[in-house]
């Protein structure tokens, strides 16, 4: 499921109220992760067409998610607090230490609020039903053209959002999801996450020994940002192997608060198959590469072309430094957020 999906948790709810931006972000953040719901998610964008049931719960101050893809392959995702289990058919598994595409987002603050009032502004869109439920909407505009807008609607009474859409700056609906079937029981108990979670905690303790070892060898890297879009700055730094066991991919992600862009460096071998060079587009998400000597920079995010080619151009070496290896456009997973 997109980004898009994590924006909707953690920003739509409030808008039905007439209070100040700040107090109305922050209140939907802390529902959008404390509220239960289950219900089927229909999502649209980059060509595909998805249904989804959704299962969320928020128990002993974890938060709790299980995804089932109704259309499509067999597939589910369980998550608990941003890290996730995909669970494939044929009862194959892997983890991955990274948020989950519906989780992107941290908890809002009344500061965290105030920076993305810089780059955004907020407005009430009116009220519609979806899902069979009273709703009000909420539009979140960019001030610039270095991010994407959004136009959400959250339910009147539990404030989780039933309807998000991703808006190009030309007004078109780049993404979107939406609620057909919703419901809000008191307690979710599920004892199919307890199974997946296990599992997790199990590798937890492996992984982060090796993503240790990894991290020594990053800090020889080196490589840092020049100036920036307004608002953008680094918030994680995370390293891991290669698919083929040689080298190392150091991932940087940078955000302005709402939208996330991810940065990957690699070096470059004689034997190296072809890799990005310039502007690519796939639906919502811009891609730059760059090749610097023996390095190739790949900037990947939902923003606008510009955006992500300004941060790719903005990377920079100190002289003699060779950074660790990292993906192509092709191995990139989605940012976000």
């Amino acid at each position: 499921m997109s980004r898009i999906a994590g924006l909707a948790l953690l920003l739509a709810a409030g808008a039905a109220h007439a209070e100040d931006p700040a107090s109305m972000l922050v209140r939907v953040s802390e529902a959008a992760r404390e509220v239960n719901y289950e219900g089927v998610v229909v999502y649209q964008g980059q060509n595909r067409l998805e249904t989804l049931k959704v299962v969320h719960g928020f128990r002993d101050g974890v938060e709790l998610e299980r995804v089932e893809a109704l259309t499509g392959a067999p597939r589910e995702i369980v998550k608990r607090d941003g890290k996730v289990i995909c669970l494939l058919p044929r009862d194959r598994k892997f983890t991955l230490d990274r948020p989950t595409p519906k989780g992107l987002f941290p908890t809002l603050t009344p500061e965290r609020v105030a920076q993305l009032a810089a780059v955004y502004d907020f407005k009430s869109i009116g009220s519609a039903r979806i899902a069979g439920r009273s709703c009000e909407g909420m539009a979140i505009t960019p001030r610039d053209g270095f991010r994407y807008g959004y136009q959400i609607w959250a339910d009147a009474q539990t404030h989780v959002p039933l309807k998000v859409n991703l808006i190009a700056r030309d007004g078109r609906v780049l993404e979107q999801m939406m609620f057909t079937e919703v419901r809000f029981p008191e307690e979710i108990v599920d004892t199919r996450f307890d199974e997946a979670l296990a599992e997790y905690e199990e590798r937890k303790a492996v992984a982060a020994a090796e993503a240790q070892q990894r991290l020594e060898q990053a800090r020889q890297a080196g490589w840092r940002f020049g100036p920036l879009p307004p608002g953008f700055r680094v918030t994680t730094r995370s390293l891991r192997q290669t698919a083929d066991g040689r080298g190392i991919v150091e991932h940087v992600v940078l955000t302005d608060g709402l939208t996330a862009i991810s940065v990957f460096s690699t070096q470059r071998h004689e034997t190296s198959a072809p890799v990005l060079q310039g502007e690519s587009r796939m639906g919502a998400m811009h891609a730059f590469g760059r090749v610097m000597g023996q390095v190739h920079i790949t900037v990947v995010g939902e923003a606008p072309e510009e955006t992500v080619r300004l941060i790719g151009e903005s990377v920079q070496f100190p002289e003699g430094v060779v950074p660790i290896d990292a993906p192509t456009l092709e191995d990139a997973p989605r940012t976000s957020p």
